[in-house]
């Protein structure tokens, strides 16, 4: 799925509701927490198009990238402090893969524990 920007976050939060309306309440937003703090932070530092692609094992786990990042100039440490936390807190596993201002954004939630 195509990200343009900030604005049409609302538009990839209902996309992965419906995708894990059959998921434990728990679990479910856990997945969602991770994919927006993703999706945002490819928003904030990096220039749009991106692209999301969502991998979703039913009762498993949820994998989501970000692919086709334009990196800006990158922020310090301060103001990547949260988004990083809640991925540390959140996710079974993340990475951030830059090279030459190109990059991939891509994190996995357990869904089964």
């Amino acid at each position: 799925m195509p990200l343009l920007g900030a604005p049409h976050l609302a538009e990839l939060r209902r996309h992965l509701r419906a995708l894990l309306a059959h998921e434990r309440g728990e679990q479910s937003e856990r997945a969602l927490i991770v994919v927006d703090t993703l999706a945002s932070l490819a928003c904030r530092h990096a220039y749009p198009p991106f692209t999301v692609r969502v991998r979703h094992i039913e009762g498993v786990s949820v994998r989501a990238e970000i692919k086709g990042l334009r990196c800006r100039r990158l922020p310090g440490h301060a103001p990547l402090r949260l988004p990083l936390h809640v991925l540390d807190r959140l996710s079974e596993r993340w990475c951030v893969d830059l090279q030459a201002h190109h990059g991939v954004l891509t994190a996995e939630v357990d869904l089964a524990g």
